[in-house]
């Protein structure tokens, strides 16, 4: 019988998988680029989905683009930047693969951010190219994909030439990112360019939308034509804007299909919740540094039935209303973060309270920001909720859970904590002494990981 073992053959499906599960070990997709050709293809496929999200190494990212110009894109060059430009050098070697053709998702700012360290690197280029090289190379890399399915994009910046290139990558896209900084009247075209190509879009999130009406009513138009609309993010910062139609539509409009609503910094004093409550198949609630909302305007009888994630941090409006939603929220409950704008604004007797009695099933709680005296009362109700998680950031630069008996008997007791978070105004972080020693012992007796918390909310794909 022979001693080596023959690799099991793996369809191309599966391997793909495989590779994809790897995509953020750069080291082991590597490895795959010199089993044989067809694992090579594999990984170069995952590898060039989204080469911009590798920061180094964007100068050969941008090379390589170039070389694979056609020939309107190397006269457009020659004929409108620089005659001299080389395409090719010869000393280089050939490409195997048609790379451009795998991108799977199109940020702009980070790829203009590889334009403009390319453009750095060129010996004797003037600085004042760099617009003009940024917008052919960006209509070549949006050219030699197929289909898309990630597109982030600032609206101020798209021009037509770009947005008809883009047409045909975009029937299967599901993740769309939009910038809304400024609207002019070059870029009114952009939704009714998209709004015909695609209609499948699985989650929308918009940042810093302009106080225009015209754009405000091209995107409403827009989102009432998608089929399935999953995840609905709002994070606007602009304070004096006015979101109401927007809101309302989109939520009334996509009611059945969302699961995902996140609304960061809105004003809700127009704004009914009971547009919320109608999406009835919530799985994920975010209403964060939002205001207007009051509790004896809310229907008293509706629940989500099916929500799990709820984040209610630095609202500012009474805890009735805070109370009120974590009681909306009820069984399904498995995760919950709450956090204060003004201190004893939403964590209080009450609202721990209808936590403790209104959501059995909750095993994770994150308190984003509070008071040190606030975190002694959360603890307090830690008897009645068997946390798998528990994160706590306090506002004061001082004090410590560390000592806290509630705390340990807690863990101790109960035998359901893994994963404890600390801000990092605790002061475990800054202590070198026995009692940390001694709390990092008994942590990890009791199977218990502590990691530095965070709340900051982050906004990915």
């Amino acid at each position: 019988m022979s001693l080596s073992m023959s690799l099991p053959n793996l369809n191309s499906d599966i391997l793909l998988e495989i590779v994809r599960e790897l995509k953020d070990n750069r080291g082991s997709l590597f490895n795959f680029l010199f089993a044989n050709k067809f694992f090579c293809e594999i990984a170069v496929s995952v590898l060039w989905s989204n080469p911009f999200r590798y920061k180094v190494g964007s100068y050969s990212i941008i090379q390589t683009y170039i070389k694979l110009f056609n020939e309107e894109e190397q006269n457009e060059i020659k004929e409108t930047l620089d005659k001299s430009f080389k395409f090719n050098n010869e000393r280089e070697k050939q490409l195997h693969f048609q790379y451009g053709k795998y991108l799977k998702v199109f940020k702009l700012e980070e790829i203009k951010d590889a334009i403009k360290l390319w453009c750095i690197r060129l010996k004797n280029r003037r600085r004042d190219y760099d617009i003009d090289y940024e917008k052919y190379i960006m209509k070549s890399i949006m050219r030699q994909c197929q289909t898309l399915d990630c597109l982030e994009l600032n609206v101020s910046y798209v021009n037509e030439d770009l947005l008809k290139i883009m047409q045909d990558k975009i029937k299967d896209l599901k993740y769309f990112v939009v910038h809304y900084s400024k609207y002019g009247n070059e870029n009114q075209n952009i939704f009714g360019y998209l709004k015909n190509h695609s209609k499948n879009i699985s989650s929308l999130i918009i940042e810093n939308m302009c106080d225009d009406e015209i754009a405000k009513k091209e995107l409403i138009s827009f989102i009432e034509l998608q089929n399935d609309l999953d995840e609905f993010i709002l994070n606007h910062m602009k304070k004096n804007y006015e979101y109401k139609n927007l809101i309302i539509s989109t939520l009334e409009f996509q009611a059945n299909n969302l699961t995902k609503v996140i609304i960061i910094e809105v004003d809700f004093s127009d704004i009914s919740f009971d547009i919320i409550d109608k999406c009835i198949n919530l799985k994920l609630l975010v209403l964060r540094s939002n205001k207007g909302l009051k509790s004896n305007e809310m229907d008293l009888y509706t629940s989500f039935k099916n929500l799990k994630v709820l984040d209610l941090s630095y609202n500012d409006w009474p805890s009735e209303v805070t109370i009120l939603i974590i009681k909306k929220a009820g069984k399904s409950l498995t995760s919950l973060t709450i956090g204060e704008n003004n201190i004893k604004q939403a964590i209080n007797d009450d609202t721990l309270t209808a936590l403790a009695e209104s959501c059995p099933n909750i095993y994770s709680l994150s308190i984003s920001k509070t008071s040190r005296e606030s975190i002694e009362m959360v603890l307090s109700y830690l008897k009645y909720l068997k946390l798998v998680t528990l994160q706590l950031f306090q506002t004061e630069n001082e004090g410590t859970i560390m000592k806290s008996k509630v705390l340990l008997n807690y863990i101790k007791n109960e035998n359901s904590l893994f994963k404890l978070g600390l801000g990092r105004n605790d002061k475990y972080w800054d202590s070198y002494n026995n009692v940390r020693k001694n709390f990092e012992k008994f942590l990890k007796e009791h199977n218990v990981r502590i990691i530095a918390y965070k709340p900051k909310y982050k906004i990915r794909l």
